[in-house]
């Protein structure tokens, strides 16, 4: 591969990697509105940072 093609695979990479990142962050703020709405108070120190949720885990029984 010659060096136009690489610039061009590392440009088209690197937008995209960009856009799935701004994509999981918008649906995390989008997910913690939601909670915060659902509880009518500020849930700040409650929301589990990876999941957006300030939910317990409830297993199935």
């Amino acid at each position: 591969m010659d060096g136009d093609g690489v610039f061009w695979v590392t440009i088209i990479g690197g937008l995209a990697s960009l856009g799935a990142w701004m994509w999981y962050y918008a649906a995390l703020g989008k997910r913690t509105s939601q909670e915060e709405l659902e509880a009518g108070r500020d849930l700040t120190y409650e929301i589990n940072p990876f999941t957006g949720s300030a939910k317990p885990y409830k297993k199935k029984e």
